[in-house]
Parts: C-alpha cells; sequence; structure tokens
C-alpha cells in the first residue's frame, strides 16, 4: 500500500511539536511573572494613515490581585498616544533577554491587543510604577515635568486580546535548536471587564498635580 505524500512520517504531534507530556506548563500569571522580571518591551501603534509605528517603552506590569494589563507613561503629544487616540489596536513584544547566554536570540511574549489613554493620577497605573525600580524613576520624573506647568502626562493601558503568544518561553535551548517548531505557544486570556476602566480602581481622581500615596 502506498504511502500518501501528506501524510508525516514520524506521529502526530500537538501544534507546538511537542508531546503534551513535554510541553511546558504555561499560564498567564506565569507569563506576567516574566514580564515583571523586565520594563522594556516594544509598542507598535498604527496610525491615522494606516502605517506602523513602533517605539521602545518602560512598562509596568498589572499587580497579582488586578487583571492582566500592560501600563506606560507618555505624554497626550508624543505619537504613540496620538496614534492611540485615533486607533486603539496596538501589538506588543517583550523579549526576555538572558544574562548568561546572551548570545542566543533571546525568548519572547507577544500579543495583539488594545491600548487607552488614562489620566496618569489614575490609582491603578500609580500602584504598578511604585512596584519597580524603573518605574518609582519615571513617576519621579514626570512629577518634575508636571511642577514645572508639563500637563500632557497620561497613563497608556495596553490588555490583550484573545490570547498571548510565545517563543522558547519555558522550553530548554537544546529542544529549541533540535526543533525550531517546538518554541511556540499561546495561551489564553479571560474575559475581562467592560466598565469604564478608570473606574477599575475604584473611583476616578480628582485633576490635581500629585499621584496618590
Amino acid at each position: 500500500m502506498k504511502r500518501r505524500y501528506d501524510e508525516p512520517l514520524t506521529p502526530r504531534l500537538d501544534p507546538a511539536g511537542l508531546p503534551e507530556r513535554d510541553r511546558p506548563s504555561l499560564t498567564l500569571d506565569a507569563i506576567a511573572k516574566d514580564l515583571r522580571k523586565r520594563d522594556f518591551g516594544v509598542l507598535t501603534t498604527v496610525g491615522e494613515d494606516g502605517r506602523p509605528d513602533s517605539v521602545g517603552v518602560n512598562y509596568g506590569v498589572s499587580l497579582s490581585e488586578s487583571p492582566f494589563s500592560i501600563y506606560v507613561m507618555t505624554r497626550r503629544h508624543l505619537k504613540k498616544a496620538r496614534n492611540i487616540a485615533v486607533n486603539p489596536s496596538i501589538s506588543f513584544i517583550v523579549p526576555l533577554t538572558r544574562r548568561l547566554l546572551w548570545f542566543l536570540p533571546p525568548p519572547t511574549i507577544r500579543f495583539q491587543g488594545q491600548a487607552e489613554i488614562l489620566d496618569w493620577r489614575v490609582a491603578t497605573g500609580v500602584q504598578v510604577f511604585k512596584s519597580f525600580l524603573m518605574g518609582r524613576q519615571i513617576l519621579r520624573k514626570y512629577q518634575e515635568a508636571f511642577d514645572r506647568g508639563e500637563t500632557r502626562v497620561c497613563f497608556l493601558r495596553i490588555t490583550p486580546d484573545a490570547e498571548v503568544s510565545t517563543y522558547m518561553v519555558g522550553y530548554p535551548v537544546w529542544e529549541i535548536s533540535r526543533r525550531m517548531e517546538t518554541g511556540s505557544a499561546t495561551v489564553p486570556v479571560p474575559e475581562r471587564e467592560t466598565d469604564d476602566p478608570r473606574r477599575r480602581s475604584g473611583r476616578i481622581l480628582p485633576q490635581h498635580g500629585t499621584p496618590p500615596a
């Protein structure tokens, strides 16, 4: 009996290329934990002309008790904020650089999603940026800018669509080098609340100059 040309030479595996028992156990909480160990990613927005624009940003991840989101501080007149005001669709990617195996391509976490512009004093964003060193420095710099009269400071809150995609996250390097296709994985994102995002922190903050403690 002849074998059909589209039949595999080996037993079929799952889409990631490994039997289920050999795949790493990836969850959204585990991905958020990896992201909290970094603070730099690449944000892509889309302008009115439909052209994408990518920029490196410092970011913070929502606290563990909150729905998964990424926070970025910026100013409303900059291109990424202007683009989001017109088109909230974004993509976001974070390279998980290695300290030892720096010469190898880094694992990555990426997703498509939606971004919204929030006041820079919204409690959830401030709490996130107070939770890591770079965030505290950025908050201090923007507070100084506000004190000098800068009124365009804002947060971007970025939320993923249905899933987060990863490559080489949780997989041993030797397995990736042997079978490149094994490194891809997707993690579903639970449905989020749909109410006014400014109210998820419990209050809409007044328009004065100091972030909440």
